[in-house]
């Protein structure tokens, strides 16, 4: 893990540097875009490869979203990978997806989540993660010396970076979020409820205020939300 330890040494100097919108500012993220051009609706998460709440979203929603909406056409999605503890862990996960093509990326999204357990549990227990890694890259067609090349590339982190200062731009407080048609979807306790906030104001569907649960049924409705918005517009 020392070469993913280096990396993320530099991926958090950036990521200090971002918060304060330094003079000269990343290039825009270079997204990797699922579904139709013409979809009405395009979501954006931001997500960690070792975020556990990320993990159970995309276990929980994922196969929905991309099944009934991205598929169908009617959403865009777009996945931004950013870094939260442990560091080296979400720097891993991105560059190991950004380093077997945009063909494959989401295959590695999804590969990624589904090992996410073993991968913290490994790292717990001082076990040698990298194999796992490999194991990951192996399935997605590049080998382990493929792997490491792109955990050494620069331009790997610059990529990193670019999400991050994206994400400070939009708002983004913790992951996962979402933006929905340009607009941050995030959390927020009110009256001792912890409700969806979209923008500025609760998010309110049927004259009720959604609760802050990313259960397959809760996302589903929230998305046939905005594509019923987008019909009316």
């Amino acid at each position: 893990m020392r070469s993913l330890v280096a990396l993320t040494l530099s991926v958090l100097a950036l990521g200090s540097a971002h918060a304060q919108q330094p003079s000269d500012p990343p290039p825009p993220p270079q997204d990797v875009v699922l579904g139709s051009a013409e979809a009405r609706l395009e979501i954006i998460e931001y997500g960690s490869y070792a975020c556990p709440h990320c993990g159970h979203f995309h276990e929980n929603n994922w196969h929905m979203i991309n099944s009934e909406f991205v598929e169908t056409g009617q959403v865009r999605f777009i996945f931004r990978p950013i870094v939260t503890p442990p560091e080296q862990m979400a720097a891993a996960g991105a560059f190991l997806s950004y380093c077997v093509g945009d063909e494959r990326y989401y295959d590695a999204v999804d590969l990624l989540f589904m090992e996410q357990s073993n991968i913290l549990e490994g790292m717990r227990n001082r076990e040698d993660v990298l194999g796992i890694y490999a194991r990951i890259a192996g399935a997605l067609g590049r080998t382990q010396d493929e792997m490491l090349a792109c955990f050494n590339d620069e331009a790997n982190n610059t990529r990193l970076m670019s999400n991050l200062y994206q994400a400070s731009l939009d708002g983004v407080r913790g992951t996962p979020s979402f933006l929905f048609n340009g607009v941050l979807l995030s959390s927020q306790q009110v009256d001792g409820e912890y409700i969806f906030i979209y923008g500025e104001e609760p998010l309110i569907i049927n004259g009720d205020r959604v609760a802050a649960e990313f259960t397959e049924d809760s996302f589903r409705r929230i998305i046939l939300h905005f594509l019923t918005e987008s019909d009316s517009d």
